[in-house]
């Protein structure tokens, strides 16, 4: 019986450490650099790529900066998964960075509100260019 119990909870064990989660996210810039100045450019468009097995109903996407703010939506955005547009603007400002900075994303279960996977872009700035590190 004790031998039971022991082959019992070893599988036990592995089961559950072999429960890892293929839900993966990562992000698309376009453009990879941008500065203020370029007056064609908004900003850095950021677009989410969730990668899964498993079916969900519905995701939100909770996105978060340090530094500038993503246009017309500010430091924090949640949304269903469609593109965001950083820039080096505050309150409708140009703003000058000196130091990289990290842009958060969590993809969250609407229901569970469980997160299911997380990823970041680190932004270098450069005496007024802002680029994408990978």
């Amino acid at each position: 019986m004790k031998r039971l119990f022991l082959i019992v909870g070893v599988v036990l064990i592995l089961l559950v450490g072999c429960n890892n989660t293929s839900d993966k996210v990562t992000i698309t810039t376009d453009p990879n650099s941008y500065t203020p100045s370029m007056s064609s450019v908004q900003g850095i468009k950021m677009t989410p790529n969730f990668e899964t097995k498993k079916s969900y109903e519905n995701l939100n996407y909770h996105w978060e900066t340090t530094e500038g703010e993503f246009i017309d939506k500010g430091k924090e955005v949640e949304n269903q998964g469609e593109s965001v547009v950083w820039s080096a603007v505050e309150n409708d400002k140009v703003i000058d960075i000196k130091n990289s900075f990290d842009i958060k994303l969590e993809v969250i279960g609407s229901e569970s509100k469980k997160v299911l996977a997380t990823t970041k872009v680190t932004i270098k700035s450069n005496n007024g260019l802002y680029e994408v590190i990978k």
